[in-house]
């Protein structure tokens, strides 16, 4: 058995080399986050996994003598505790395929309703020591920001991925619930969320939510019940942060008290460089009271007392919207940005684009080649 401390170096390593990476820090925080989500032997099978899902046969190759009924025992037990992508959910034609999962989006969220005390320290540390840098520094990012109301920008035709409401109303389904990861992680460290006292809140679509209501671990919702989800947002002041694709698998109910992306933001002077969005808060100064309702809801401390009238940080504002629907004189009202951002089509799309932002494209073909040769990228 190599030494153990070596396996999870290496592992580090091969978890750096996805679309978002898994940088090394002086602390090592990166390894004793490893050290929670793997056993040696689980960590020994997840350097053996690639970044494009794959069968048993295809994984038990690069880990010779290792028998496949035991390696799909071993790999479907690293699905169940969240270290790994895989199972039924990546299912093709019946067959079970698995892959290595980045931190976030990926092995941190799947922590839900399991999460400790000890991995939240480890994760808010790595974030402070590196691990920010990486999930925000990409031009394409993994999510973007959204209007919880898309009426809030009056003056140009609001596309479907950008309109919430649209995207539940016209589409298929299904829908589900589960709990938030990252408020769940502030009641561990005693500081529970200031926005909502709701925790099931994030919400799940399509073949996603079909597994994790099947699976038990979300609570499916009917078409009305998630229209009303969205209608509690607006009350609450939460950030609407979908995949940034087209069509999303996923919708996050945010705040800045608690929401890791969010908070990573803030980090930066100049959290809306990091953050992806096609709108920003602009103030009506003449109908504006200053009362500071909307400098009470803002994630991102972007609305800030004026001469007279609340001023918008055009370098902090992310386009959420939270600060226009309580207004009590409509002086706050969300803008277009310049130039439309179209997201991507789907996470396939997304994570391509990502990867070759990353590695450009000659390192991209690279990688894709190899995967098609059976190799482990």
């Amino acid at each position: 058995m190599p030494d153990e401390d070596d396996v999870y170096r290496r592992l580090q390593q091969h978890l750096d080399e996805l679309p978002v990476g898994y940088p090394a820090t002086e602390s090592g925080v990166e390894l004793r986050i490893l050290r929670r989500l793997f056993t040696p032997e689980e960590a020994e099978v997840a350097v053996a996994l690639s970044a494009v899902p794959e069968t048993v046969e295809r994984i038990q190759h690069r880990l010779p003598g290792r028998p496949a009924e035991e390696l799909e025992k071993t790999l479907d037990r690293m699905v169940e505790k969240g270290a790994i992508f895989g199972g039924g959910v990546l299912a093709r034609r019946g067959t079970k395929r698995y892959s290595r999962a980045p931190l976030a989006i990926g092995m941190y969220e799947a922590q839900v309703d399991r999460l400790t005390r000890e991995l939240q320290e480890d994760f808010e540390q790595y974030t402070r020591e590196g691990f920010a840098s990486t999930l925000l520094g990409a031009k394409t990012k993994q999510m973007r920001t959204i209007p919880v109301n898309a009426r809030f920008v009056p003056e140009r035709l609001v596309g479907r991925y950008d309109d919430a409401r649209k995207l539940i109303e016209e589409g298929d389904g299904p829908w589900a619930t589960r709990n938030c990861v990252c408020r769940q992680g502030k009641d561990l460290l005693g500081e529970p969320c200031r926005q909502t006292t709701s925790r099931r809140v994030c919400l799940m679509i399509g073949r996603v939510a079909r597994a994790a209501a099947t699976s038990g671990e979300a609570q499916p919702l009917t078409r009305q019940e998630t229209l009303a989800l969205l209608d509690q947002a607006e009350r609450e002041g939460m950030v609407l942060q979908p995949a940034n694709a087209r069509d999303p698998f996923f919708i996050c109910f945010c705040c800045g008290c608690c929401c890791g992306v969010l908070q990573a933001a803030k980090l930066f002077p100049r959290p809306a460089e990091y953050l992806h969005s096609n709108y920003q808060a602009t103030v009506d100064a003449e109908l504006c009271s200053e009362c500071g309702t909307c400098r009470s809801r803002c994630p991102m401390d972007a609305l800030r007392s004026g001469e007279g009238a609340t001023a918008v940080d055009l370098d902090r504002c992310i386009g959420c919207g939270v600060c226009v629907s309580t207004c009590p004189t409509e002086a706050v009202k969300l803008r277009a940005k310049g130039e439309e951002t179209v997201p991507p089509k789907d996470l396939k799309a997304l994570y391509g684009r990502i990867m070759t932002e990353r590695f450009g494209l000659l390192g991209t073909a690279r990688r894709i080649g190899k995967a098609l040769l059976g190799g482990r990228i």
